[in-house]
């Protein structure tokens, strides 16, 4: 009793430790590969954010100027060089500064505006005129922006002294050339720093980059200075550039030259690695404690073996021959194990042989069935080859040849590929099916494909949809005058397969249909409808072998009203073999 004790109280104490140590490093390094992408995938979000919070302000920004430069007044205002005297011009400027300021109040961004003529002359949204604000126009800021010849576009953040200091950046847009002059808006450079200081709350770094690379905007210490080639963005999407100390991200924004940069550390990723390793450690060690204290019992405990014995009986009782068992012992249990092991291996092996007897009988009575649908459409084939020989049509037969090599290079192949095919296969085997009958009945009839992309990749048997294709031409069209229409339609619904064959021949009476659902029309050559009768009693068998109860052949027909052959299967994405 004490020695079955000791061994399993041994072996417990070794597989814990060894199992806790192994799963512990190997979910070290997947949960820090786990965290680094997850905490990867929140930054890019986070700027993604950012760049359409910047995007819409510069949105909103260039269509509201380019809605005031259409304004009717400025227009003429800036386009109007004299007045007849000075009191004329400072009437109209009065006017204009009326109009700006219900344009200014509509924007909370909108520090300021002013018109600047093309004459020089400077208008500000304040009415007085001053010679400093032409002066602030002659800054580095305003004229590189003038000189770029662009319509329309941003400066550089600068200080305006309008009723205080005031850090802006100004958007320009010129007045159409009839007119002449330039609208300035100045941007409280406010409205871009918050959005900048949101951002700063999920990284180390964060800096708004300007033309030729200039710095207008930086929040806190990068680890490096960002190299120039960096921060060339070659498209919309977020960048990401790892470094050994970190990794940064940069975004382009919309209808502008700015963008964005970002770094965080890898000192900021491994700290929450540590709280959570603390964390780790914690758990395994409580995780340790109650392994020992509810194993403690069932080791002290010297009918376990017979236990698990006991109940390996009963489920091999319930049918589940899938049972194992773990104990290993020098006693007279061993015996006991190693007889009910024999056992269950005969068992398994006299079942699995039964099994593999059966599918062979199912395949081979399904390889019959399939085998003699063949014969007849090889000799119509070979008919139209030599009338096309004849006709010395050899495009034509260079056609045929070609798909009737692919439908028989498909047919040879059950003993390697099996029974079974995607939907998609199907397809093409009866497009080249569809080619050679259209050379044997031109401008008969058309064929038309109405299958959902989910159902694509289903197994379906092999040459279950072409007898039914097959049937519609020679049957359904042989006394029709006009052009017959075929659609074939696939769709899954709860996990079936739903085939359906729709064609608008003769169609046949509704007991004949029926005969055929239920088999009672056997496979003859009757004057009438002889093939059609084989093509769908042998899709019937198939199916019965190879689904059984979960297969179904539904047959909707009428004299002169068509026909529409329906088959249900059960949906597999994988080959059943």
């Amino acid at each position: 009793m004490h020695k079955i004790k000791n061994k399993i109280l041994g072996s417990v104490i070794l597989i814990v430790t060894l199992s806790v140590t192994a799963i512990s490093a190997l979910a070290y390094e997947q949960f820090s590969s786990i965290l680094e992408t997850q905490a990867l995938r929140e930054d890019t979000i986070h700027l993604e954010q950012t760049t359409n919070q910047m995007n819409h302000l510069i949105d909103d920004v260039q269509k509201y100027a380019a809605n005031m430069v259409n304004d009717e007044l400025l227009q003429q205002f800036a386009e109007r060089l004299q007045y007849p005297s000075t009191y004329d011009e400072l009437s109209a400027y009065r006017d204009v500064v009326t109009q700006l300021t219900k344009f200014n109040v509509l924007r909370d961004y909108l520090e300021s505006s002013a018109i600047v003529r093309s004459d020089g002359k400077v208008f500000w949204s304040s009415l007085y005129l001053d010679p400093y604000f032409e002066q602030l126009l002659q800054e580095e800021w305003y004229q590189n922006a003038l000189n770029s010849n662009s319509k329309s576009g941003f400066t550089a953040p600068h200080t305006i002294l309008d009723g205080g200091s005031k850090k802006v950046v100004s958007f320009f847009i010129r007045f159409d050339s009839q007119y002449g002059g330039v609208l300035l808006l100045n941007i409280d450079y406010a409205a871009f720093e918050s959005l900048f200081q949101y951002l700063g709350q999920s990284f180390d770094q964060v800096a708004w980059i300007g033309e030729d690379h200039s710095l207008l905007y930086q929040q806190g210490i990068a680890a490096d200075p960002p190299a120039a080639q960096m921060l060339t963005i070659s498209g919309p999407d977020i960048q990401v550039i790892k470094r050994d100390k970190g990794y940064y991200l940069t975004s382009a924004l919309d209808k502008s030259q700015w963008s964005i940069f970002t770094f965080t550390s890898n000192d900021r990723f491994y700290e929450w690695v540590g709280y959570i390793v603390r964390y780790w450690a914690i758990f395994l060690a409580l995780c340790l404690m109650l392994c020992f204290l509810l194993f403690l019992p069932i080791i002290s405990s010297i009918i376990r073996p017979i236990l698990q014995m006991t109940k390996a009986m009963k489920q091999v009782s319930m049918g589940n021959y899938n049972v194992h068992l773990s104990f290993r012992s020098n006693d007279e249990l061993s015996v006991l194990k190693n007889g009910f092991e024999m056992m269950l291996g005969d068992i398994e092996r006299q079942m699995s042989e039964k099994v593999e007897q059966e599918r062979w009988k199912r395949k081979m009575s399904a390889e019959l069935l399939f085998a003699q649908i063949n014969p007849h459409f090889i000799y119509n084939t070979l008919n139209t080859v030599v009338y096309l020989a004849r006709k010395k049509n050899y495009t034509a037969i260079e056609e045929m040849i070609e798909s009737f090599i692919s439908i028989l290079h498909d047919a040879v192949n059950i003993g390697d590929a099996g029974l079974y095919v995607t939907v998609e296969q199907e397809m093409n085997i009866i497009d080249h099916f569809v080619r050679i009958q259209k050379y044997r009945y031109a401008d008969r009839f058309e064929l038309v494909w109405n299958v959902e992309e989910k159902a694509l990749g289903d197994y379906i048997p092999k040459s279950l949809i072409q007898p039914l294709v097959e049937n519609s031409i020679f049957h359904g069209f042989s006394e029709k005058e006009s052009v017959g229409r075929i659609e074939i339609i696939i769709r899954k619904r709860s996990g079936r397969l739903l085939i359906s064959v729709r064609d608008d021949g003769c169609g046949m009476s509704q007991a004949k249909a029926l005969a055929i659902m239920n088999g009672a029309l056997p496979p003859a050559r009757l004057p009438s409808g002889a093939m059609k009768q084989i093509g769908l009693w042998n899709i019937r068998e198939r199916i019965e072998y190879l689904y059984g109860q979960e297969g179904r052949l539904v047959i909707r027909s009428s004299e002169q009203g068509g026909t529409k052959v329906s088959v249900l299967l059960p949906s597999r994405q994988h080959s059943p073999e």
